[in-house]
């Protein structure tokens, strides 16, 4: 019996050790590394099955030693928007901050909030519907402007410029 218990507790903690739960982009020439947690965003630059250039922007689900899955992750169900990428196929990539993405969120809904109550400070002429529709025009203003000066689906880093992938 206890034999029995000693060997299903080792395969129970080399099951465990065989997961992986990262990525990691290493560029031993700049001597730079980054790592790309489960459950962190990314954009991936892969070569399609037709040999085509895809790019996909989404949360990293799962890995092994040869594929990742790029999906969006929900509260109480399965991950939705699943896209399964071959390791070998990757040609760039981009690790997406959670701080960036939060500085965009702040900003726009500070945009919004700070015109409509300075234009309720100062716009004695302008109605609340038009006061609405000013903050609101100012905060789509700001969100596309973000969204030009951080673009989401860029690419910052190639495989081609000596990054390689490993998986941990």
């Amino acid at each position: 019996m206890r034999y029995l218990f000693i060997l299903s507790f080792l395969l129970i903690t080399v099951c465990a050790q065989a997961q992986k739960s990262a990525l990691v982009f290493l560029h031993q020439d700049a001597h730079k590394a980054v790592q790309i947690p489960k459950g962190a965003m990314m954009v991936v630059q892969y070569q399609g099955y037709l040999k085509q250039l895809e790019l996909k922007s989404n949360n990293l689900i799962q890995i092994n030693d040869s594929m990742m899955v790029l999906g969006k992750p929900r509260l109480f169900s399965e991950p939705v928007n699943l896209t399964h990428i071959r390791i070998n196929d990757i040609t760039g990539f981009r690790k997406v901050s959670v701080g960036s993405q939060l500085l965009k969120t702040v900003l726009t809904v500070g945009a919004i909030l700070g015109t409509y109550y300075g234009l309720r400070e100062n716009g004695d002429k302008l109605s609340g519907t038009e006061q609405l529709l000013l903050s609101t025009g100012a905060g789509l203003l700001t969100n596309i402007s973000l969204k030009f000066i951080f673009p989401q689906n860029k690419i910052k880093h190639q495989t081609k410029d000596g990054w390689i992938i490993l998986v941990r």
